[in-house]
């Protein structure tokens, strides 16, 4: 059911209002607490800090495509990344000065369709997927639903991934890749 579902979202896209996110997804609210995402590298926001947290623990479900997700932790035998703490959303912003800690990189889990996982807001991670990756998320709200953590690599400002409303192009070539993938 779920899949015919999302089957006539990327047939009729037209009909839902889009917004893009610079980690490389278009992505619609199906309810408050539900989002689907179609992932497609031609969103990416060049320079983007793609290495985060979340606000909320997830489950996400990948319904086509395939999805690898990386997930990091501090360790005093990791490799130097920066961190800060930022303001999720439209209004994205840092929240304070950038550190430097350690972190270890661990080895990188794959998910295909029907496949399921699940993280904590805390968990820091990297997704990598296929062009074309459709996945549902099931967020879980923690008390703070505005602030995570960013990182990244090397002597350069933090990079936005900011929200913001996909154009009729996006949405038009992103589900197109999408449905191509599924079929």
């Amino acid at each position: 059911m779920r899949k015919l579902l999302i089957e006539n979202i990327l047939r009729h896209p037209k009909e839902f209002h889009w917004s893009t996110q610079g980690l490389g997804m278009l992505r619609i609210y199906l309810a408050q607490h539900t989002r689907l995402h179609i992932w497609d590298r031609s969103l990416l926001v060049p320079g983007v800090s793609p290495v985060h947290t979340h606000p909320w623990d997830f489950k996400s479900t990948v319904v086509v495509g395939l999805m690898r997700n990386t997930r990091f932790i501090e360790a005093s035998g990791g490799e130097r990344w920066n961190r800060v703490l930022i303001k999720c959303g439209e209004d994205a912003c840092t929240m304070g000065e950038p550190e430097q800690i350690l972190m270890q990189e661990q080895l990188s889990e794959q998910y295909r369709e029907g496949d399921e996982y699940q993280q904590a807001s805390t968990e820091i991670h990297l997704s990598h997927p296929e062009d074309g990756t459709v996945t549902i998320v099931e967020r879980v709200f923690k008390p703070d639903t505005e602030h995570a953590y960013v990182y990244w690599r090397g002597k350069g400002a933090w990079v936005d991934a900011k929200p913001r409303p996909a154009t009729p192009d996006e949405v038009q070539s992103v589900t197109q890749r999408a449905l191509e993938t599924w079929f």
